[in-house]
């Protein structure tokens, strides 16, 4: 009964992933709609997870998944406006951290340890540079600004709900943590619509970029795939 009760569910399973074409002709091969959203649906492949919005779908597509026109441009309006009250937030916290710094240097306000001995704020510690460092939790941000000089930089684009992200982030790190010669720069997206994810255009995820020493961009690798990041990095160390 169990075996065939596992077998129900595999036959399902693969019975659920389908071919997806887009307008445009670009096709995610054997993808399963892992999520409905107003604007579009999100795909799960074994690259990683996609978001599709319904107009770069075919008319048949869009009539399937009860699309509304009304109701995407609201969804979209709400995130915008959630994201930009998330934006003021981060604003506020960065002039606040920047205020602090700025009296820690003009010795107004000093930050005492437990010893009473004098400790930088930690923005100001952070801008030294790390092996490992998350630079942004959706917020648009400036990656030249966070490439190690000298260094091959791993730039990571992932997010704390994306499945296959997790699975390829322990590679990443274990890359930057042993070798160093390479720095690694994470970048939360949060969700598919914030700041940073508009920025890059980023639409599937985990997507890494790999950066040479002189900052240039050697290649960039979409889905779990820590051999091709290493074939990258190999690349960069070579090319400046």
């Amino acid at each position: 009964m169990k075996i065939l009760t596992v077998l129900i569910v595999c036959f399902v399973s693969v019975a659920a992933a389908e071919d997806f074409k887009l307008i445009n002709g670009k096709e995610y091969k054997n993808a399963t709609v892992s999520r409905v959203e107003p604007d579009g649906i999100v795909l799960l492949t074994s690259a990683g997870i996609s978001k599709v919005y319904f107009d770069e779908l075919p008319k048949e597509m869009r009539e399937r998944f009860h699309y509304n026109a009304m109701k995407a441009a609201a969804y979209s309006a709400q995130e915008d406006a959630r994201q930009n009250a998330y934006q003021q937030q981060q604003e506020q916290l960065r002039r606040k951290v920047a205020e602090q710094t700025t009296r820690y240097w003009t010795g107004q306000d000093p930050v005492k340890t437990q010893k009473g001995s004098p400790q930088l704020p930690a923005a100001a510690v952070a801008d030294r540079g790390q092996q490992v460092e998350v630079i942004t939790h959706g917020a648009a941000v400036d990656i030249t600004k966070h490439l190690a000089p000298g260094n091959v930089t791993i730039v990571d684009f992932y997010a704390d709900w994306c499945g296959p992200c997790k699975q390829l982030s322990p590679s990443l790190e274990q890359m930057a943590s042993a070798d160093p010669q390479i720095s690694l720069r994470k970048i939360d997206i949060v969700n598919w619509n914030t700041a940073v994810a508009k920025q890059y255009n980023i639409r599937s995820i985990p997507q890494v970029n790999v950066y040479n020493r002189g900052g240039n961009l050697v290649g960039t690798v979409v889905g779990v795939n820590a051999e091709e990041v290493k074939r990258y990095v190999a690349q960069a160390k070579t090319g400046g």
